[in-house]
């Protein structure tokens, strides 16, 4: 099992992909996951996170999100630094942005207002408010690999997987009206990791930029067999990925 220690350093991993979006949609699909503010003292509260991983989003909406850390906090502004070469020009003064913070069991979200760069070091205007949730247990694993959807219209379709977890699978379908808590019957396999076939709940859908393509988020609905066999498959998936020899089923 992924520790939350390890599921939070790496917050691209545990964040909705933005996938095209504009930053008022991505924002919509961030603040339903953030919906708990932090009853502490902002200031406080970002003060003992120092040198933590820290993704931010600008308003353009190619940006999938900058990796940097925290810097240093005070009263008033937020210091984060990015490495020597990255991207950091596009932001433009007082523009609205959002940083996002991992921590232990939980990642952290602000917004805050862009005042000037300073070499490497972005500061930011401290937020009045400081939302989080808690890390999920298992990071998700990208992986490319088809799949077929049933719908309970009797519409049946094909997709290609994007990422998945033992509980949780997003992929990329053709756009059809899909609504939340819709159910579906997935069929997909991953080489030798084995196959599953699961009725599934739809948690999220966003169509892509090009209009024909959605991108959809699904809570698998597993039985107690059903729940190691995905298990298996996660972390079968996961030893391909890394280099290690395969799993047999």
């Amino acid at each position: 099992m992924v520790s939350s220690e390890s599921a939070a350093n790496n917050l691209s991993l545990i964040l909705p992909p933005r996938a095209g979006q504009k930053f008022r949609e991505y924002l919509e699909v961030i603040e339903r996951i953030f919906q708990e503010i932090v009853q502490e003292d902002p200031i406080t509260l970002l003060g003992a996170m120092l040198t933590h991983e820290v993704i931010v989003f600008s308003a353009v909406e190619a940006d999938s999100g900058q990796m940097c850390s925290l810097y240093a906090v005070s009263s008033s502004t937020i210091s984060l630094k990015f490495g020597a070469t990255q991207n950091r020009r596009y932001i433009k003064d007082n523009e609205r942005i959002m940083v996002i913070i991992g921590s232990g069991n939980n990642i952290y979200a602000f917004f805050a207002k862009f005042l000037y760069w300073s070499d490497n070091i972005m500061m930011v205007a401290a937020p009045l408010a400081v939302y989080n949730r808690s890390v999920r247990k298992y990071s998700r694993i990208n992986i490319s690999d088809p799949l077929k959807i049933s719908c309970k219209d009797g519409l049946h379709l094909e997709g290609e997987i994007a990422d998945f977890s033992p509980t949780g699978i997003r992929f990329i379908m053709p756009t059809i009206k899909v609504m939340k808590r819709d159910t579906m019957l997935l069929e997909f396999a991953s080489g030798d990791c084995g196959a599953c076939e699961t009725l599934v709940q739809v948690t999220r859908s966003q169509r892509l930029s090009t209009g024909t393509r959605s991108q959809v988020a699904v809570r698998m609905l597993l039985t107690g067999m059903m729940k190691n066999k995905m298990e298996y498959m996660y972390w079968c998936c996961r030893k391909v990925q890394s280099g290690s020899a395969q799993l047999r089923y």
